[in-house]
């Protein structure tokens, strides 16, 4: 009887083992599964284009419906879109991307980061790689025109290379301002490669400046071929340095008492450049908490800006320091000013 009994009690163990495995199966089968076709898109050499573009294909291969999260590039010069982000067992979706590659010779590679409910694999990273010669090549891309006082014009070159040997048959060189010039050296429109004088004039108040230099081509008429940029400064009787000043407070919670002295004060020196007689007066801080001095250092010629940060603003904020001189083309002078804080 009692061998009986066990035989029975057995039976139901393992009947009941059984079934616990096939709960056990169907569990983990009951969930979303993702798969790409490839997680690697190698477009190899390029030229002659001004972006890539391409498909990542994916597939639900789980047992329940998978969702996607919109995709995350890794920079902004990639655009990512899928369609659709919910897929049923079996269905299948597309995820295209277009990369912009700039003017500039380079070996990139980019991810696009990919999330899903799939519970083994929540995170998928895609890979884009090119290797990218552009078909108008620039040496330099940007120059940097400096003005010093006194100096009314400078003159700078950059080579302009097609780099499929073609000539390069250049239409026009459009600067964006008219105190810029560019021309071409000799005859080298006709030719594969071209260098191209840039001449910058002095022209309205001390100042940095940000501008460009559009070159178009026979057969590509409607837009530029490529840009040179034009980055630089104007300077004027009276020189600023630094040209901005800037606080960084990683621990707002401790007092500005306590900090030293080298964290809360900031010095700008002023001078002439012709080492004229300089009178500066009225600093001022368009940031409440900053007070300002003026310190005479020699003869008039120079001049210390001591600026001290006596009271901690609630946040991050920007403002400038400014101060009135005698020389009439620079009668008032700003300064950029920015304090960081931060909160633990």
């Amino acid at each position: 009887m009692k061998e009986t009994n066990m035989k029975k009690t057995t039976s139901v163990l393992a009947s009941v083992s059984w079934l616990s495995a096939l709960c056990v199966v169907a569990t983990v089968q009951a969930a979303p599964k993702i798969q790409f076709n490839l997680t690697t898109y190698d477009f190899g050499k390029t030229s002659q284009v001004a972006s890539v573009s391409g498909v990542f294909t994916y597939t639900n291969t789980g047992d329940a419906t998978l969702v996607l999260q919109p995709p995350q590039p890794s920079c902004g010069c990639t655009v990512a879109a899928l369609k659709p982000n919910t897929l049923a067992p079996g269905d299948s979706g597309e995820l295209s991307f277009t990369l912009n590659l700039g003017q500039a010779k380079t070996t990139m590679e980019k991810h696009i980061s990919v999330k899903s409910n799939d519970p083994l694999t929540p995170e998928v990273s895609l890979i884009i790689r090119v290797d990218y010669t552009p078909l108008y090549a620039l040496d330099p891309m940007t120059i940097s025109p400096s003005l010093v006082f006194g100096k009314n014009e400078t003159t700078q070159f950059a080579t302009l290379t097609r780099t499929d040997g073609k000539a390069l048959r250049i239409s026009r060189l459009d600067p964006s301002k008219p105190w810029i010039t560019a021309t071409i050296e000799g005859a080298g429109t006709n030719e594969a490669v071209a260098t191209i004088r840039i001449v910058t004039k002095r022209d309205g108040a001390p100042r940095r400046f940000s501008e460009f230099v559009q070159i178009y081509t026979d057969d590509q008429s409607s837009k530029p071929a490529t840009s040179i940029y034009v980055y630089g400064q104007i300077m004027g009787e009276v020189a600023v340095t630094p040209e901005s000043l800037y606080w960084s407070i990683p621990n707002a919670t401790t007092a500005l008492a306590d900090r030293p002295e080298s964290l809360v004060l900031r010095r700008m020196t002023i001078t002439s450049a012709e080492g004229k007689v300089l009178e500066l007066k009225n600093p001022q801080s368009t940031i409440k908490g900053i007070k300002v001095e003026l310190v005479p250092k020699e003869a008039g010629k120079t001049y210390e800006l001591v600026a001290r940060l006596d009271d901690l603003p609630a946040s991050s904020i920007s403002g400038n320091i400014s101060f009135e001189t005698s020389v009439a083309s620079q009668a008032r002078i700003e300064v950029p000013v920015i304090v960081n804080v931060f909160k633990p």
